[in-house]
């Protein structure tokens, strides 16, 4: 079954300058992406003023399974390169 993980970005700052101890010696870390799937068929990462516009949310972070419909759907809207067969 084929899986789906969203973008992450490498920006999380587990500390800063002026941070001692363990934490000073942490890279920044991922932070996964929600991906939405609207009602009218469209994906966006940014989340729906109107909550019911959002029909799925993929969690960023997290691994999904998903169905050969999807799967075509989410290729199209530009996230095949975060699908594993």
């Amino acid at each position: 079954m084929a899986t789906f993980s969203p973008p992450t970005d490498n920006f999380v700052f587990w500390a800063d300058a002026r941070t001692t101890g363990i934490l000073a010696h942490l890279r920044n870390g991922p932070r996964g992406r929600n991906v939405f799937k609207l009602s009218n068929g469209g994906y966006t990462e940014n989340q729906p003023a109107n909550v019911g516009e959002a029909v799925k949310t993929y969690h960023g972070g997290h691994i999904h399974q998903l169905t050969s419909a999807e799967v075509a759907e989410l290729t199209q809207a530009g996230y095949g390169a975060y699908i594993t067969a």
